[in-house]
């Protein structure tokens, strides 16, 4: 019986023993678990990170995604050559520019195309274009074997309420329109093909002024480039037979072991040759041609020139503030910029590049960040770009002209840099820079 029991506690020690070496093999493996959870966890943030980095064997230094690409209207029909687009913050809709058919087609946030504006309501050679937060569409338009060069506007449900013939107005015998914005004064600004000056009118389309920027520029340009054909400058529409520029027009990379080597040597000693007096004595100070015209929420107005390859900034009272850009065929250079567009949440400005087939992109101090893009026809690459714009979640929308498609690309990074901070302290600028800008 004394046997019995201590083999009975026995066998009750080693059952006791295992329920106990079970909970603790039991309580290991959990930890272990948690464990090898947590450490998933903490590395998610840097996985995620290494996921946006971008793509190997790609130039770019921040991430360029993808969103969409559009290249057929509502009716199922391809693009023909889009050169122009806008968003509508309103709506939340983009508004392309279809140049090859006389058309504007109309998509929405979601990408799909909703609808047409064609003859039926007065768009026949559209250029440019501008939805007012009121709704109503701006329209640049060409000449046409019935009408002359106009700027259109329709009402919010697309019925023509007024077509302002521009050229009617003070030294605009040969002005076609091109870009038009409204600004924050309710002034409309629109922008002439190869003109020099920016057009200025009031809310309901009366003439009030011109805006001209002015910098060195050519002489023979300055006497030549206003005064160009109507036939020319006023066609509204593009040709299927007509093709990108031969690559003997692209511009030859810049030649600049010259100025490095003389970089360093005072001003007075630097050597003057033949050609530099000439250069020097074909430049002087002009009203510059004016490409894109873009205005901020605060009332800054940005005007592009293709010609001068730089960006023109004024306050709310049109004053001239400062300009920024640099000509050439290199990096961080515009060869023929041809629109903006302006992103006030990170604070830099968009310019596209129609011979570089390039977005540079600048802070609002000027100072040049990056650029994306180059030549191709695969997603991310350009053929010939000539329009840009953001839409509600700061995509760029492109309209890539001779890859015949828009793209909406979203590209990730900050710039974070004011311009001046409220507007009166840009009111406060010297108003002798309105005729003397920066050559820089």
């Amino acid at each position: 019986m004394i046997l019995f029991h201590i083999g009975a506690q026995w066998i009750m020690q080693r059952v006791k023993g295992k329920i106990s070496r079970l909970f603790i093999v039991v309580e290991a493996s959990v930890v272990r678990r948690i464990a090898i959870l947590l450490v998933c966890i903490g590395l998610l943030p840097i996985h995620a990170d290494l996921l946006a980095q971008p793509e190997e064997n790609t130039p770019w230094p921040v991430p360029v995604k993808t969103v969409a690409i559009i290249n057929e209207d509502d009716q199922g029909l391809p693009l023909k050559f889009p050169s122009a687009v806008f968003f509508d913050k309103t709506m939340n809709e983009i508004y392309v520019v279809n140049g090859g058919n006389g058309r504007i087609n109309l998509y929405g946030s979601d990408y799909f195309p909703r609808i047409s504006l064609g003859v039926g309501r007065g768009v026949d050679s559209p250029n440019g274009i501008f939805v007012a937060g009121d709704g109503r569409l701006f329209i640049c338009q060409g000449r046409t074997a019935k009408k002359p060069p106009r700027l259109t506007i329709l009402n919010a449900a697309f019925f023509p309420l007024k077509e302002i013939l521009v050229q009617q107005f003070p030294e605009a015998e040969s002005f076609v329109p091109n870009r038009v914005y409204v600004g924050r004064n309710e002034n409309i600004y629109v922008t002439g093909i190869d003109y020099r000056g920016l057009m200025v009118l009031d809310r309901e389309g009366n003439f009030l002024h011109w805006l001209k920027p002015k910098d060195k520029i050519w002489v023979d340009q300055q006497l030549d480039y206003s005064k160009l054909p109507q036939d020319i400058t006023g066609k509204g529409q593009m040709d299927d037979a007509e093709s990108p520029p031969s690559k003997d027009n692209v511009e030859p990379p810049e030649e600049d072991q010259r100025e490095t080597e003389m970089a360093n040597l005072p001003d007075f000693l630097k050597p003057k040759g033949k050609e530099v007096i000439e250069e020097e004595e074909s430049k002087k100070f002009g009203p510059v041609q004016v490409t894109d015209v873009v205005c901020g929420s605060e009332g800054h107005i940005y005007i592009l020139s293709e010609e001068t390859s730089k960006v023109y900034v004024y306050n709310a009272s049109e004053e001239f503030l400062f300009a920024f850009g640099k000509k050439g065929g290199s990096s961080g250079k515009m060869s023929r910029p041809r629109a903006l567009a302006v992103d006030e949440k990170r604070k830099c400005v968009y310019v596209v590049d129609y011979m570089r087939h390039s977005i540079l992109i600048y802070n609002f101090a000027g100072r040049f960040l990056f650029e994306i893009g180059g030549k191709g026809s695969s997603p991310r690459w350009f053929n010939f770009p000539t329009g840009l714009t953001l839409d509600g979640n700061g995509n760029l929308v492109v309209a890539d002209l001779f890859n015949q498609r828009v793209q909406v690309l979203d590209v990730k990074f900050e710039a974070g840099v004011a311009l001046f901070g409220s507007v009166d302290l840009s009111d406060t600028i010297n108003k002798d820079k309105l005729n003397n800008p920066s050559p820089e």
